[in-house]
């Protein structure tokens, strides 16, 4: 039966063909014969890399291998989710574990790459039951001994973009600053930070898209009297004399943006803003300048936060934090990022970037907020949004 497909399907089963195809090559090179997402009732965080959605409910095997066709095993129910996305869909009535010992009798994998990490929360999937539950299931067949992880594989299927998802991440960018540019026309001191929020989450319902991350913290709109951080918006009033961030990305056909903008509310008679806030704002500018110029392929994240946190720190700033992470179909994407050698960020930051990868810059520090979100390419990278070069005046 031929399925006529809606432009939202069709763009899932032709990101899913990308990420498909990056993971078998993937597969040959890190000599892994199967990686297999095993998960029940959305249990998995790598079920939209390999079926381009965020659940399943009935217990599930996906398997990718690196020669052969690509195998579903899902509840009668879910068949809808995968039918077209993989190359054989295996549904089942009651029991998962003769159409999953089946497949994996006629493929024999001698390793099976399986969802879990230490060091990457993105792609640390399966939970210990469903981990438990599998070793059970592997135990008649004496597979058990064959599981790997999945990691060097699944971790650079979601770290490494595809052209479609550069696309959307690159459109997410785009209605981000058009919510911004909306929002510098709106504000007028007097109003409180969650005011503002409120703004903005109008804005989002206009474009029709969500927060990029927890909605009572997204956006992130601090003045400069404010606590700054991952906190919800305040009833702190703007007043002349006081600076605004806001910290705020967008999800758009399932991809985030993650930016971050400055204002300063004049006080009568002003031209600019007060000359500690513009050095402030200047230093984060140059800071991601820098780390840009750097940025590119074969370098470590730590060699990209180094010269950035050196030069803020010329300038007589310190910021703890790290200098930027990885963006994909959330803000925080997961994996290696750009930051310091400490214990904090331990081998994150050691990582190897290539090209394919998002990354924001964001070297805050004060209460100026600048963040860009960038693409590396083959010889260095390409901003995915327009950087802001100086503080906006209201």
């Amino acid at each position: 039966m031929t399925v006529e497909l809606t432009e939202a399907e069709q763009l899932r089963h032709d990101l899913m063909a990308e990420k498909h195809a990056q993971a078998k090559s993937l597969l040959r090179e890190q000599d892994i014969d199967c990686w297999l997402t095993f998960s029940r009732e959305g249990s998995d965080c790598l079920l939209p890399y390999v079926m381009g959605g965020e659940y399943l409910v009935g217990t599930a095997a996906l398997m990718l291998f690196a020669e052969g066709p690509s195998v579903a095993v899902v509840a009668d129910y879910d068949v809808g989710q995968v039918d077209g996305i993989f190359d054989h869909v295996l549904p089942y009535s009651l029991d998962w574990r003769e159409p999953f010992h089946d497949t994996l009798r006629e493929c024999n994998p001698a390793t099976i790459g399986i969802n879990h990490s230490i060091a990457n929360e993105g792609v640390d999937g399966i939970t210990h039951g469903m981990y438990l539950k599998l070793l059970d299931a592997l135990e008649p067949l004496g597979y058990a001994n064959r599981l790997v992880s999945s990691e060097a594989v699944s971790g650079r299927v979601r770290a490494i973009k595809s052209t479609g998802e550069i696309e959307l991440i690159r459109r997410a960018c785009e209605i981000t600053q058009r919510i911004f540019d909306d929002l510098t026309g709106m504000l007028r001191p007097g109003l409180t930070e969650a005011q503002i929020a409120e703004i903005i989450r109008e804005r989002m319902q206009t474009y029709e898209v969500g927060p990029s991350w927890e909605a009572s913290y997204c956006p992130t709109v601090s003045s400069s009297r404010s606590r700054r951080g991952h906190t919800p918006p305040g009833a702190v009033a703007l007043e002349p004399g006081d600076g605004l961030a806001v910290d705020f990305g967008v999800i758009r056909e399932g991809y985030a943006s993650d930016l971050m903008w400055s204002w300063y509310f004049r006080k009568p008679g002003e031209t600019a803003p007060p000359a500690e806030m513009a050095h402030a704002f200047e230093a984060v500018r140059d800071g991601i300048d820098l780390a840009a110029s750097i940025l590119k392929p074969g370098i470590r994240g730590v060699e990209v936060d180094s010269p950035a946190r050196a030069l803020l720190q010329e300038r007589g700033y310190v910021f703890t934090h790290g200098l930027g992470h990885q963006v994909g179909r959330t803000a925080h994407d997961g994996g290696m990022m750009l930051g310091p050698n400490n214990a904090r960020y331990g081998d994150r930051s050691s990582g190897i970037v290539e090209a394919g990868m998002v990354f924001t810059l964001e070297p805050v520090v004060t209460w100026v907020g600048l963040e860009d979100n960038v693409l590396v390419t083959d010889t260095g990278c390409e901003f995915l949004n327009t950087p802001q070069r100086e503080i906006i005046m209201i």
